[in-house]
């Protein structure tokens, strides 16, 4: 009489028929092998199976790489919607409903867009939209965020003077979240849009304690290596004089300007 032993080695007999190495996964020692099924109609049948390859594997691990990024992008949107400072008349702003009222806001429009379209978001290049008030520039870089969050990256749409607003309210007991919560999620984003840069306030008095610049540096500094989009009605020299020398130097750094003057898009119907 065979043991229980004997018994479980005849049944998971195995023999095997080829062995390779797989040039669709890279396994080596991949093995072809025949094994007879060990229970239901078709007991004692002999079926092959492949070990050892991965090429199986795939379609499981395409899928679940495609409910991450469908899980990636509605959290960034999510986040994006939750915490972008921005106002109420910008939120249904896109490129196909910005208007250009002459040759040179056109420009601006498709040179945002090309923008995003060749937007990779480890070359930590930067825009910075200078004009006069009401041609569109809040538009275009709001426009350019969305575009981004729709397509799987993330980013996040901040008004300067909003933000600074926003992280003093974290020195509140009863905050939320922490300003290194805060900062540390502007570090990392995508892309991060500064708009309406220069229109904070600013103690010019105290040149030594300007908590305004600090803040700025670290929000700037922060985003080396990262895009960023800046948004100011104001000239160069008068950004440099905004916001200090230093922090003008860092944020001009791989930074393309596109300008934008032109007639007040706002008071059209005026």
């Amino acid at each position: 009489m065979k043991s229980i032993q004997e018994v479980m080695n005849q049944q998971f007999t195995m023999n095997i028929l080829d062995e390779y190495d797989c040039e669709d996964c890279g396994e080596s020692g991949v093995r072809l092998v025949e094994m007879p099924i060990m229970g239901g109609p078709e007991k004692g049948k002999l079926e092959r199976f492949t070990l050892g390859c991965k090429c199986q594997d795939k379609p499981i691990e395409l899928a679940v790489v495609q409910n991450e990024h469908k899980a990636k992008m509605n959290r960034a949107k999510e986040v994006f919607d939750q915490n972008s400072l921005v106002n109420q008349s910008l939120l249904k702003a896109t490129f196909e409903n910005f208007y250009p009222t002459s040759a040179e806001l056109d420009r601006a429009r498709k040179d945002v867009f090309a923008f995003v379209k060749e937007f990779d978001p480890t070359a930590g290049n930067n825009l910075l939209l200078t004009g006069t008030y009401g041609t569109g520039k809040s538009h275009l870089s709001f426009s350019a965020a969305k575009k981004l969050i729709e397509v799987g990256h993330t980013a996040l749409f901040l008004s300067v003077p909003k933000l600074l607003t926003k992280i003093k309210d974290t020195y509140n007991s009863k905050a939320q979240f922490s300003e290194n919560d805060l900062l540390d999620y502007i570090a990392n984003v995508d892309l991060l849009v500064l708009d309406d840069l220069g229109a904070e306030y600013t103690n010019l008095k105290n040149d030594g304690d300007n908590w305004t610049w600090t803040k700025l540096f670290e929000v700037i500094d922060s985003r080396s290596g990262k895009s960023t989009i800046y948004t100011t009605n104001l000239s160069a020299p008068e950004l440099e004089a905004k916001v200090n020398p230093r922090n003008f130097s860092r944020m001009m750094e791989n930074t393309t300007i596109v300008k934008m003057f032109g007639r007040d898009y706002r008071k059209k119907d005026f």
